[in-house]
């Protein structure tokens, strides 16, 4: 139905990319419009959707020129965000032309108010910042870790093939961590050796199970 593609954006964010058959695309959290263009552009692809999980600089920093550029483009998400034109609050589920369909999913804690797209058929969770490999997002001033820990209950009930596609490469950072807890665990150490090739190779462990 559709490729996934992940591009390095900034420091450590990926700004994911949904491309149908049709070279139509969704693009997930724009954090830098000029990465999107230019992929755009070199792929001969067209623009269609965009979904915002949440309000932070480094996820939305791209939507003024992007509205100016693409004006007809819909812009999903919470009400609370700036440049939002289509507002979603979890539950709902959208069915897009060429993509199929993605129920939208409240995953706050990390912020006061953060969305997830969860891709049905194709088993795809864009947790942006709620969700990654090895952890999950810190709380902000404005989050909450009652929310969040409820957030991740939420996202649990999703099927086990389901896989996470977050919006950062924060996963050695997270076993280095998740190992100093559990010094013994052997799926641990595997995963990390498995991840540390990949970053080596400057490939991508996301998207992850």
């Amino acid at each position: 139905m559709f490729h996934n593609v992940s591009l390095a954006m900034f420091n450590d964010n990926y700004l994911w990319l949904l491309i149908s058959s049709q070279k139509t695309v969704i693009a997930v959290d724009v954090g830098d419009y000029a990465l999107l263009a230019d992929y755009l552009q070199a792929h001969d692809l067209t623009l269609t959707t965009v979904f915002i999980t949440h309000r932070h600089h480094d996820h939305v920093a791209g939507l003024p020129e992007l509205i100016a550029k693409h004006p007809d483009v819909p812009i999903y998400g919470h009400r609370s965000i700036a440049h939002i034109t289509h507002y979603l609050h979890g539950g709902e589920i959208l069915n897009l032309e060429n993509f199929g369909r993605f129920l939208i999913l409240d995953v706050k804690g990390h912020t006061q108010y953060h969305l997830a797209f969860y891709h049905l058929q194709q088993r795809l969770l864009y947790s942006s910042d709620s969700l990654f490999s090895g952890g999950c997002g810190r709380i902000f001033n404005d989050g909450n870790a009652h929310h969040l820990y409820h957030s991740l209950q939420k996202i649990c009930l999703l099927p086990d093939s389901t896989l996470v596609c977050a919006s950062h490469e924060y996963t050695l950072d997270n076993l280095r961590f998740a190992q100093h807890i559990e010094p013994n665990n052997q799926t641990l150490h595997t995963y990390q050796q498995h991840c540390l090739q990949q970053r080596a190779n400057n490939i991508a462990t996301l998207p992850c199970v």
